[in-house]
């Protein structure tokens, strides 16, 4: 059986609902991030602090990390104090950032070389879906490992996917971001052009969803307010997810590409946008905030 101790490095807008989720599910939590007041709501919700990523992985025979990019993960894992230095033969490290799927192979390589497992499991569907547990979870990593996670991951994701070895989960997620973020642009230059001809907002919803042009993000996410329940834009573009998270994916999506000689040119042109984006101040607003930047390239004026 495997233990109900569960150790959690990274307790950021995707981490700490993900954690409480856990502790819902009366998992024994230990928690580590370098802010310390979301530590300690989940100390005040019954978890147990950790002084390091390295006193987590003594303490604990599986250990979750959710961080932001590649270099948080290197850093928790391999640097002074980090996860490396504690973990146990036979525990399992479950990476849920989405970093570069190179890194996730190199880092469990290393993992391999202490006598314990690694996984990666990359989640989609921002931070509503974190709070209510639905994430979809997307695994890479050795079947037995997998199948030893599974009860902790559903906890965490209505739908959790193996899709091969170490690294899949990483590509996998992040072959979806680009459909997602370009599919914001899209969005929102459909609605703009539409919007500046005269159609109203509400009827251009209510068409395209009902055409070929229909997309999860138009559905959840439609860039103008009051038209879907949840939108971002309902609330000035809050997120659930960031444009400079956006932004960082794409980023890393491109670099694997030149690795591969493998031209994306759609996805070089939205990563730019969302570059802009951050540029101008939108940085930590939802990534369909990129309909601010739409529009304003639209109406800017460098006549006077």
């Amino acid at each position: 059986m495997v233990s109900r101790k569960v150790g959690f490095v990274g307790l950021g807008v995707m981490g700490k609902p993900m954690a409480f989720n856990l502790l819902k599910a009366e998992y024994e939590l230990v928690v580590y991030d370098i802010n310390p007041i979301p530590v300690q709501e989940l100390v005040n919700a019954g978890a147990s602090a950790a002084a390091s990523p390295k006193e987590v992985a003594k303490s604990c025979p599986i250990v979750i990390t959710m961080l932001r990019n590649s270099a948080d993960v290197e850093t928790a894992v391999c640097g002074e104090n980090g996860i490396l230095e504690g973990i146990q033969p036979d525990s399992i490290l479950v990476d849920m950032s989405t970093i570069d799927p190179l890194v996730s192979r190199h880092i469990a390589s290393l993992i391999s070389e202490k006598g314990a497992s690694m996984i990666d499991a990359p989640v989609s569907g921002g931070e509503p879906k974190a709070k209510d547990g639905t994430l979809t979870i997307i695994v890479g990593g050795n079947k037995e490992v997998v199948e030893k996670c599974k009860d902790i991951l559903n906890v965490m994701g209505k739908n959790v996917i193996h899709v091969g070895d170490i690294g899949m989960g990483e590509t996998v997620k992040l072959a979806n971001q680009v459909l997602v973020g370009v599919n914001a642009v899209a969005v929102a230059e459909a609605f703009l052009f539409g919007i500046r001809l005269g159609a109203d907002p509400q009827t251009l919803y209510r068409v395209i969803t009902a055409s070929t042009g229909n997309s999860y993000v138009l559905q959840n996410m439609v860039p103008y307010p009051g038209i879907t329940e949840g939108s971002p834009a309902n609330r000035n573009f809050q997120p659930g997810f960031t444009t400079e998270l956006m932004s960082k994916d794409l980023d890393l999506i491109l670099s694997a590409a030149t690795k591969l000689d493998t031209p994306l040119l759609i996805t070089s042109i939205a990563s730019q946008l969302y570059h802009g984006a951050k540029a101008c101040g939108l940085a930590k607003k939802d990534f369909t905030s990129i309909s601010i930047l739409v529009k304003k390239l639209v109406d800017l004026d460098l006549s006077s």
